[in-house]
């Protein structure tokens, strides 16, 4: 097959560069094509082990290489749910659940998948409790770099100066603004863990000045835990020039799982948990979490248990785990014990290796990814053979016009000659009225495959974003069959196409501007009206700015009710001199806080910087503003060809606290802000 393969760069020691490397290298060994997709920039294109990386590839991009380059399907390797909706072509999702039940935004970001392989046991039950049926393909562990090397543990433990008698734990694990790794937790465990045993050392390999994944300043925690915080007492951690400079080689980090005499990951949850498992297949006896993947990976080591009180609710809307520092002590204290008796301890450590053994890399790779692959393999023949034109086609085409009727407007005509019979039907199929044709007018494909549009249309110029995007998708897919492909020749040589086309890629969305704003969106977006709560806010006789005001309708109604209005507009059609007067939102034409609030609905998403008119709105007022904005999650944001931020409405929020001291929201994303006051703290006074 012929792949690409999005996740993080092979060449990273993190956990998806590594399933990257092992993966994609097998992958291509079995004669598959596959070049790997990065979104994290590496320099240009990178040939590493024979692997092609292509860096900073954005989702719109990765689609467009496999719609030119006809790829088979895109495998992503990453978390699914800050993913847009309907994100990937042919899009193949291997899962990562790191919660106890699988939430809601990753259950519908996942309708837009084709297929799901889910790498622990626990996201495999989750996905079928929902309605999936994933495939099921845990990831490994190369078990010749992390496996057991007495020499290299004596000259690692001697390297930090342990002596033979101390007990040493160790954590690897990237240190989260959000404590996920529970760091924290294991250093408060600790605490008292050293205090019954002094020949006792805790030894962190992560980021301790907090400065990469908005981490956790935990050379302040050690301290406040009681302990040398310069890497001196009993809590040591990695050079962190070293680790900031990516200059560990991952056999160093092999050298850490086996220095150390108990490895202990007390996570909320992992997705997969490859500390874990390299630990073990080092020798290492693990202490893990009984949740997501915790028992699974867990060889004969020690499982902290996790009752009702230990499960804390999350911002995914789920279920993770926080054991207590209490809980973490109990383990570490049965493993002490444990390594005091030798023979206990080398038991504990052969059952670490020989269930590690178990996740080898090719071992895994040939009971699970190998005939997944294949399966797919099979699949997409199935697929070119036999569309499903009902419930894969069809249905999925939202129309062209969302804010007019295109018939009412239409002086050409010309798609209604594409009759339902014109359309190639295989024999048997379904056959609906509509042919997908008729839906994706005036978009549509050439002999080639190409899409065209047909420029004789009206309304070419007004299609929405989402259209556009929907008719890419399905055409590409529909023309994947061989005979559809035969067919839409035929049309062309019975001349059923006869308009005026371009590519499709020759078509820009039109600017903002008179014609636009006059036919179409100010009578049916831009219906903001003000609140009790907004009105309140306006001093008796106020001014207030309504930028973008369209007809005025606003400014005319505060008119009425005695306050000092004006609207702004760069539709010259609207623009009266009076109540409405010329202005552009990057540039208003006011000094700074003239009025006592400033209000704009729907203009800002408009704007290449929404930023800049957003600092303008506030420089003019003296107090209040009032936006409503439109966010990636409405349909609207899609159906209007001249929004240009692409920003959902977390990012809208996070975007606009930095410009207010209060921010009231009321519903369809309006706000009420209010304006930030900076004071001069160097003011000088004069006496």
């Amino acid at each position: 097959m012929k792949l690409i393969f999005y996740s993080t760069a092979p060449h990273s020691g993190v956990g998806y560069g590594v399933l990257t490397k092992h993966l994609v290298k097998r992958m291509i060994a079995d004669g598959h094509q596959v070049k790997v997709a990065t979104k994290h920039p590496i320099g240009g294109i990178l040939i590493e082990d024979g692997i092609e990386v292509f860096d900073g590839l954005e989702i719109g991009l990765v689609n467009k290489i496999a719609e030119e380059e006809k790829y088979d399907f895109i495998i992503t390797a990453m978390d699914v749910w800050p993913l847009p909706k309907d994100a990937f072509v042919k899009w193949v999702a291997i899962n990562f659940l790191d919660v106890e039940l699988i939430f809601p935004n990753m259950i519908e970001k996942l309708k837009s998948t084709k297929y799901q392989i889910a790498v622990t046991e626990h996201g495999k039950r989750e996905l079928e409790r929902v309605g999936y049926k994933p495939f099921y393909a845990p990831l490994g562990v190369d078990t010749k770099l992390f496996a057991p090397d007495e020499v290299r543990r004596a000259t690692f433990r001697a390297k930090k100066k342990w002596a033979d008698d101390t007990f040493v734990i160790g954590l690897v694990g990237i240190n989260y603004g959000t404590d996920r790794k529970n760091i924290i937790g294991l250093l408060r465990a600790f605490q008292g863990f050293n205090k019954r045993h002094p020949n006792s050392k805790l030894y962190l390999h992560t980021d301790v000045m907090g400065s990469t994944a908005g981490g956790i300043p935990l050379e302040w925690v050690i301290s406040s835990c009681g302990f040398d915080s310069q890497n001196n007492g009993p809590v040591q951690y990695v050079n962190q020039k070293e680790y900031h400079l990516w200059s560990i080689a991952q056999e160093e980090v092999a050298d850490t799982y086996r220095g150390v005499d108990v490895f202990c990951l007390p996570s909320h949850g992992e997705g997969f948990g490859f500390p874990w498992l390299e630990a073990q297949s080092c020798g290492t006896p693990t202490i893990t979490v009984d949740t997501t993947s915790g028992r699974q990976l867990n060889f004969g080591g020690y499982i902290i248990p996790v009752p009702e009180d230990y499960l804390h609710w999350s911002t995914h809307l789920s279920w993770f785990a926080d054991v207590p520092p209490s809980a973490i002590d109990e383990q570490l204290e049965l493993a002490y014990k444990d390594w005091e008796n030798k023979v206990a301890w080398k038991k504990r450590q052969e059952d670490a290796r020989n269930g590690a053994i178990e996740y080898e890399w090719d071992l895994v790779y040939s009971k699970y990814w190998r005939p997944i692959l294949e399966q797919l393999g099979d699949r997409k023949i199935l697929i070119q053979r036999l569309p499903n034109y009902g419930l894969d086609v069809y249905e999925k085409f939202s129309g062209r016009a969302l804010m007019l009727d295109c018939w009412e407007s239409c002086k050409n005509m010309n798609c209604k000659k594409l009759k339902e019979d014109t359309y190639p039907l295989l024999p048997g199929e379904w056959k609906g009225p509509i042919s997908v044709l008729q839906r994706s007018y005036p978009i549509v494909p050439d002999k080639e495959g190409n899409l065209l549009i047909d420029t004789s249309c009206t309304l070419y110029k007004w299609l929405s974003t989402r259209f556009i995007a929907e008719c890419k998708k399905y055409w590409l897919d529909l023309l994947s069959y061989p005979l559809i492909r035969d067919e839409v020749k035929k049309l062309w040589d019975k001349g059923y196409f006869d308009g005026k086309y371009v590519p499709l890629e020759d078509i820009k969305n039109p600017s903002f501007d008179e014609g636009y704003k006059t036919a179409w969106q100010s009578n049916i977006f831009t219906q903001f009206q003000f609140t009790p709560e907004m009105i309140e806010k306006i001093p008796k006789g106020g001014k207030v700015l309504d930028v973008g005001t369209g007809d005025g309708m606003r400014v005319n109604w505060l008119r009425s009710q005695g306050y000092q209005a004006v609207g702004t507009e760069i539709n010259k059609s609207w623009i009266n001199g009076d109540s409405i007067v010329y202005g552009d939102m990057i540039k208003l034409p006011f000094e700074d806080n003239s009025f006592d609030m400033v209000v704009s609905a729907d203009v800002l998403e408009h704007l290449e910087d929404p930023l800049k008119g957003l600092s303008e709105l506030f420089r003019v007022s003296r107090d209040w503003v009032v936006i409503q904005v439109t966010p990636t999650e409405f349909k609207e944001f899609f159906e209007d060809p001249t929004h240009k931020a692409v920003w959902d409405l977390a990012r809208w929020q996070r975007e606009i606290m930095e410009f207010t001291e209060q921010m009231i929201q009321f519903k369809n994303s309006i706000f009420m802000l209010k304006k930030k006051r900076i004071e001069n703290e160097n003011k000088v006074k004069v006496s």
